[in-house]
């Protein structure tokens, strides 16, 4: 039987598409007595958890969030690297809220989501409008450009290029997402996606046209890596995690994507599909930030456990040279 042309094409494609999934393989290597050391930096002004953070590279921005008595904070904190000082980004208010999304995309600071529950425990409306905070201008201001099609309760931002990436997170209290979007901030305009292959709130980033995500939590805690091809609207499951990641802070540099969990630090290569664990001397923490700016990785709030089980809500800020990490 003599095959078509569109045939050939498909099954070109096909074998094209095992390629580069069997390329894909994550190289998990564990360093289980590998240890560095974060020296603290100036606090936050105040003790913080489950705010929203971003990086422009040079400042890390820091975006509502909660207190110890459960009352959400209504600012914008922007900390400069260089003299490790933190100020307000004056007149800029926001509506208070924690879990807020937020992500530097097209020169403007973009907030998603956000909720007013207290102390992280019941589930409330999320916030439906997608706001943003334009630097194009002499004096920063807050401005709503568009509505979320699915507004999400911690759900995972991610940019490449200019377009937002939101995907994961819960719909309501028993029902978790596994919804893709992407969003232009030129056009103020969302577009569904590939769906994620199972439903979860998870934690990933974008590097070289690749969307990858690290554990999380469903139906059960979660240990997979998952990798989204924009060019072929395509997931993969690429690899495991040495345990389930059910609470982190994410944060990328480069080709790299860094995450921190509890007391351990994951850097993932891209390029080479490698991903390495480190213990660190920050202490068990939960609902923290984290950001690069100027090769320095900032860890930052958060609500710590003491070894008697006793939680405190942090203004403590970790800091190192990532640069240092990476050639170690």
């Amino acid at each position: 039987m003599k095959l078509s042309s569109s045939t050939y094409y498909y099954l070109f494609l096909l074998g094209l598409i095992s390629i580069i999934q069997g390329c894909a393989s994550v190289n998990i290597r564990e360093y289980e007595n590998a240890s560095i050391k974060f020296m603290k930096s100036s606090p936050l002004p105040q003790p913080r958890a489950y705010m929203g953070y971003c990086s422009n590279g040079t400042s890390c921005f820091v975006v509502g969030g909660e207190n110890k008595s459960g009352d959400n904070f209504d600012n914008v904190l922007v900390f400069n690297v260089d003299k490790e000082q933190w100020n307000e980004l004056t007149p800029v208010n926001i509506t208070a809220e924690k879990n807020i999304n937020s992500i530097i995309a097209n020169g403007s600071l973009l907030l998603l989501n956000g909720n007013e529950n207290k102390n992280d425990e019941d589930f409330s409306d999320v916030d439906e409008n997608v706001r943003e905070i334009s630097f194009n201008v002499q004096v920063p201001y807050l401005n709503k450009v568009s509505e979320n099609p699915e507004p999400l309760y911690k759900n995972c931002l991610a940019e490449y290029k200019n377009m937002v990436y939101s995907f994961g997170g819960m719909i309501d209290e028993d029902t978790y997402s596994n919804t893709l979007y992407s969003y232009d901030p030129k056009k103020k305009k969302w577009k569904q996606l590939a769906s994620m292959p199972i439903q979860m709130v998870t934690f990933g980033a974008a590097v070289n046209g690749k969307i990858y995500t690290f554990g999380g939590k469903g139906d059960k805690e979660i240990d997979d890596i998952f990798m989204y091809n924009m060019k072929v609207n395509r997931w993969v499951k690429v690899g495991k995690l040495p345990e389930p990641i059910t609470d982190a802070a994410v944060t990328q540099f480069k080709d790299y994507i860094i995450l921190f969990s509890e007391r351990q630090l994951f850097i993932f290569d891209t390029a080479k599909g490698s991903l390495k664990r480190f213990q660190t001397n920050i202490g068990d923490l939960r609902g923290m930030g984290a950001t690069v700016s100027k090769e320095k990785l900032i860890i930052f709030g958060g609500i710590k456990t003491s070894g008697s089980g006793k939680s405190n809500y942090s203004s403590t800020v970790y800091m190192i040279d990532l640069g240092k990490v990476l050639k170690g």
